[in-house]
């Protein structure tokens, strides 16, 4: 018996060692990994490597198109051609007569090749615009990814300060209880202090309550964004430092997202040349090299003497004429949604500073709200400690107390809060570098 609960507890301490465990020292690192592990961006990534195969595809044209083919043919009936009856002995007499054999072969290879097509040039150009789009989405997502994975970093260190800092308060509050109980013991305090003093710790108690499922919450989140398993323990070493902050002059790279803007107008350009190539000639060269053999009967030889050289070279010119109205307007349709995508490029590009002025004056707005609220709180830990030294000693009530400790409860929660708003807007900056 004993022996089987031994492999029991050894099997179990195999299974918790070998749980699969990541673990991060900076957003940086959070960053990097979900660059590789997220799902969207490799969905992304093979939107791009799908577009180049598109582009593959569409710069076909530039090679000629051969096949190789082999028919045979049974006349059941040999059409008669009407010729002169001179031909034959027969003046002033029409003759109908029978030209081919009743069994005909041909075996040869057909090549075609587009030496003007304007639409397959526009094709292609359109899937290599295609191409840099993909890659513009592709690069304005690893931006949103690093942003997202940036402030959510933020919120989930935040989450576990604050939940650190809750289970240091309820020790504390415990404290007080305690203390205010051994004075009512005493005949020090009356019982509604006491009650005051209970009605502390059950508030201090929701509070951790909360924070544990925002913690929970974000992590999970978190976890969303970097791809890893929900099986997968999570573990983020970095401890903010509760420390001045000094913001750096900045200089912003462009947003990623006007990119976008930019190939989506020259995929919306070449797609109404495009329509509009429908409209030209298109001239082609096509060749035939083969033979053919006839007979009377049902046969076939491989032999090269009964076969018959057959080949050709040939030029063909297309002028659309009258093509309908579909087609004019289609071109109508691509050239209106060129507008639309020009438009929107010209209002990124003019709103685009103003973007960045508002981020820049965020950035160091936010810095100077998280440092005053670092004062505070060095200020409201000062006031914290000596209550508690005026409380012991008798010199306050338990209701100022309380009033001090509620007020320093609510300091360090602001603190904590101005500090994720900082590093979230830090992350958005560092997110375009």
């Amino acid at each position: 018996m004993k022996s089987g609960y031994l492999i029991m507890a050894s099997l179990l301490i195999v299974s918790v060692f070998s749980q699969a465990q990541v673990k991060f020292d900076s957003p940086e690192d959070a960053c990097e990994y979900a660059l590789t592990h997220n799902y969207g961006n490799k969905m992304q990534q093979l939107k791009t490597e799908q577009a180049e195969k598109n582009k593959m595809a569409a710069n076909a044209f530039l090679y000629p198109n051969i096949t190789a083919g082999m028919t045979g043919q049974y006349n059941i009936d040999i059409s008669e051609t009407p010729v002169p009856g001179e031909i034959l002995g027969q003046p002033g007499e029409t003759v109908y007569l029978k030209f081919g054999k009743q069994y005909a072969y041909t075996a040869g290879l057909n090549v075609n090749y587009n030496l003007l097509n304007w639409t397959s040039v526009y094709q292609s150009k359109t899937a290599a615009a295609n191409v840099q789009l993909e890659k513009a989405n592709s690069r304005y997502y690893e931006q949103q990814l690093k942003e997202q994975v940036g402030q959510v970093y933020s919120a989930t260190i935040t989450a576990i300060q604050a939940e650190k800092l809750w289970n240091r308060n309820l020790l504390a509050a415990d404290t007080i209880e305690q203390l205010t109980k051994q004075k009512f013991s005493e005949g020090l305090v009356d019982q509604l202090a006491v009650n005051q003093s209970v009605i502390n710790r059950m508030q201090v108690v929701q509070q951790l309550e909360c924070t544990k499922l925002y913690n929970v919450q974000v992590s999970n989140q978190l976890k969303m964004l970097l791809g890893v398993d929900s099986n997968t323990e999570m573990t983020l070493t970095e401890i903010p430092v509760q420390e001045k902050i000094e913001p750096d002059g900045l200089l912003l790279t462009p947003d990623n997202q006007s990119e976008i803007f930019k190939q989506q107008e020259k995929v919306a350009s070449f797609e109404m040349k495009s329509a509009l190539s429908v409209f030209a000639p298109q001239i082609s060269l096509k060749g035939y090299f083969g033979a053919n053999q006839y007979w009377d009967n049902f046969d076939f030889s491989f032999d090269t003497n009964d076969w018959r050289k057959s080949n050709y070279v040939g030029v063909s010119v297309t002028m659309p004429v009258f093509t309908g109205l579909a087609n004019k307007s289609k071109y109508n349709a691509a050239k209106i949604q060129k507008q639309i995508a020009q438009t929107a490029y010209n209002e990124e590009l003019a709103n685009a500073e103003l973007k960045d002025n508002n981020l820049l004056k965020e950035y160091f707005s936010a810095a100077n709200v998280a440092n005053t609220s670092l004062e505070k709180l060095q200020l409201s830990k000062d006031n914290l400690q000596l209550a508690r030294q005026k409380y012991e000693q008798g010199l306050m009530s338990l209701t100022d107390y309380l009033e001090v400790f509620n007020a320093d409860l609510s300091v360090q929660n602001q603190y904590l809060s101005d500090l994720s708003e900082f590093r979230s807007v830090e992350a958005t900056i560092e997110s375009r570098k």
